[in-house]
């Protein structure tokens, strides 16, 4: 049952995302998206973001790693959004159950904060591994779960939609105090679970800057180039009219698609990898 069905209102009309309330709604939230929007909430949220990845970048760099550890925890999957894959579980995890520890260790290991490799949200998204959109949509709806509130509650307000009391049984980050809090507040409820509301202009199926398309688009062009000047590969076929062909599948399989691969990549052209970044991020 879709939220509009439920509450007998115009889907076209919503600002907030119709979902289905009774199963997975394969969405997430783009930091892209929020850090592109002009209204109030947009920058608000966006700021919120931005500030607390800081703070795990700057705990990571004085190697906090008690106090870090401790934040990272505090990463859940919220099923109050129906989002993403939080219906899979009955409460969903903590991103903590799901390699909480691993991604600290990442984050202090070696040179990936301290040398600046990793310097937001982005960055998170291309680079460490264990994080693709579900879990960067993650982070960010429990960074900002606090507005979503309020932003579920004023659309309430508009559409005349009943709320509820409800304590949520996860703790909510409150950015103003910079401590985790459990909450009591007004939600609408559906089969006795709060309902949290998503703005349309937050989410995508597809992540515009994904470490997909930054290796399908930036990385494997220059290994090809890299393979094609070399007098002798294994990944080039050079035909008797002078035609040469490049062996993707091969190539790709030499250069998979992962964390690793892509931040060994940025380590050696970080300019390139900086630039394509600058050029999506400004559009």
């Amino acid at each position: 049952m879709k939220i509009s069905v439920k509450y007998n209102l115009p889907a076209r009309e919503l600002n907030f995302v119709n979902i289905n309330l009774d199963k997975d709604n394969r969405l997430f939230i783009d930091p892209l998206k929020i850090r592109r929007g002009k209204e109030e909430i947009h920058k608000r949220c966006y700021n919120k973001i931005e500030t607390f990845v800081n703070m795990l970048i700057k705990l990571a760099k004085d190697k906090k790693y008690t106090k870090l550890l401790e934040f990272v925890n505090n990463f859940y999957e919220r099923n109050e959004t129906k989002l993403g894959y939080s219906l899979e579980t009955t409460h969903g995890k903590s991103f903590g159950e799901n390699g909480g520890i691993d991604l600290v260790k990442v984050l202090v290991k070696d040179d990936i904060v301290e040398s600046g490799f990793v310097e937001d949200i982005f960055d998170f998204l291309m680079m460490v591994p264990n994080i693709a959109e579900d879990k960067v949509s993650d982070i960010i709806t429990t960074i900002i779960f606090l507005d979503l509130i309020e932003y579920t509650q004023e659309q309430c307000e508009i559409w005349k939609i009943p709320t509820e009391e409800v304590k949520l049984n996860k703790m909510c980050w409150d950015a103003d105090s910079e401590i985790w809090r459990t909450i009591k507040t007004e939600l609408p409820v559906h089969s006795n679970r709060p309902i949290v509301f998503i703005p349309k202009s937050f989410v995508t199926k597809n992540y515009i800057f994904s470490h997909k398309k930054l290796y399908r688009d930036v990385i494997i062009p220059p290994y090809k180039d890299l393979e094609l000047r070399k007098d002798e590969s294994k990944f080039v076929i050079k035909y008797k009219n002078g035609g040469v062909h490049v062996l993707g599948n091969k190539l790709r399989e030499e250069y998979p698609c992962t964390k690793y691969v892509i931040l060994d990549f940025v380590k050696k052209y970080d300019l390139v990898y900086r630039q394509y970044k600058s050029e999506i991020l400004s559009k």
